[in-house]
């Protein structure tokens, strides 16, 4: 090869050499930042395995529930699926009850059906949403009664509990212009007015608080008592509500958003904490000591395109207890025993409890 030829070859593969060598150079900080980041959100425990455990329930597919369903004093943990309810004590994990689901049920089970104890025996509700029927039913699908006073619009939602403390089941729905209360057999007891919204939250009375029923409509958050008396309402911009807390200093709503926190409704602040840059979308009260205030279990979900979630337990002096770094959504779900403490489960690709190390 002419001398010429070859120098300018052999000058051609340095300047390659060179440029490959820049932008190896001038793309390493990109490089590292991804590698940081992606290592941040590396699914792991950050804080609290040394005191805490999760340990696997079920990863069998199906509906997972809360509540006093068998009639004994303390939730039960509820799994639904392949035909039939399995009952389980939360603080043991032990199965102690078993019923089947005959007729329509088991090919027809849908997120929004919900398990109660009506007349000392097992019942489906279906809660409503969208342009779904807001009924009671038997747990061979024949149906109880359903609850549609509006022929155009079913109601919005239709929530059973025990607010009053008497041991018998009511049930407490919204329609377009209004929040209702049934009896046990689907008659109205009363009617509050109310815009548009469904309920999303409710308390049952205590020595110290009436009964919150807590419903979100266009622009506010409404609370009424089980009597229908209109407690107040809270408007919060971003700031939805997730459910109620009992602190030692009142009874306050618990919002999400940018940071959880706990609102009266007089608009005070009485907690807030946030986790940076993520949104909070999942929130429950947790009594992790009988007769202590209770803790706070969140779930914060992260931006695209680096989409995570963080599962974290804050003791009620904003000290972190638990964080952890998920690699799915999450819901929380909690149980709280005949002794007061509560149990929490993580309902995700198979339901799992979050419980104490034994010391």
């Amino acid at each position: 090869m002419p001398r010429p030829l070859r120098t300018v070859v052999l000058g051609g593969v340095a300047a390659v050499v060179l440029l490959g060598a820049a932008a190896e150079y001038l793309d390493l900080p990109l490089r590292i930042t991804r590698r940081v980041d992606a290592w941040v959100a590396r699914p792991r425990v950050v804080t609290g395995g040394d005191a805490f455990e999760l340990v696997l329930v079920s990863d069998d597919e199906g509906s997972r529930q809360t509540g006093q369903f068998d009639g004994e004093p303390g939730d039960d943990l509820a799994l639904v699926g392949f035909g039939r309810i399995r009952l389980l004590t939360p603080a043991t994990l032990a199965e102690h009850q078993s019923v089947d689901l005959t007729g329509s049920l088991p090919a027809a089970w849908t997120p929004s059906m919900r398990l109660a104890r009506l007349g000392g025996m097992p019942v489906v509700v279906d809660t409503g949403g969208g342009f779904d029927d807001t009924r009671v039913r038997d747990l061979d699908g024949s149906e109880r009664w359903r609850y549609r006073p509006e022929s155009d619009v079913p109601a919005t939602s239709l929530i059973p509990a025990d607010l009053d403390g008497d041991g018998d089941t009511e049930f407490y729905a919204t329609i377009t212009s209004h929040a209702v209360r049934l009896d046990a057999t689907g008659n109205e007891v009363w009617r509050a007015p109310f815009s548009v919204g469904r309920i999303v939250a409710t308390a049952p009375q205590t020595r110290r608080d009436p009964a919150w029923i807590v419903a979100q409509g266009q622009g506010e958050t409404v609370v009424w008592d089980s009597r229908g008396m209109r407690l107040g309402s809270v408007t919060m911009k971003d700031a939805p509500p997730l459910g109620v807390i009992d602190r030692p200093d009142g009874r306050f709503l618990l919002t999400g958003g940018p940071a959880v926190r706990a609102v009266g409704l007089d608009g005070r602040v009485a907690f807030t904490w946030a986790v940076d840059g993520m949104q909070i979308s999942n929130a429950l009260p947790l009594s992790l000591e009988a007769g202590a205030p209770p803790a706070i279990a969140l779930i914060a979900t992260g931006e695209e395109p680096s989409m995570r979630w963080r599962l974290q337990v804050v003791a009620a002096d904003a000290t972190l207890l638990y964080d952890e770094i998920l690699n799915s959504p999450t819901e929380l779900l909690k149980a709280r025993g005949a002794d007061g403490i509560d149990r929490l489960f993580l309902d995700r690709a198979g339901l799992f409890t979050l419980r104490r190390r034994a010391q």
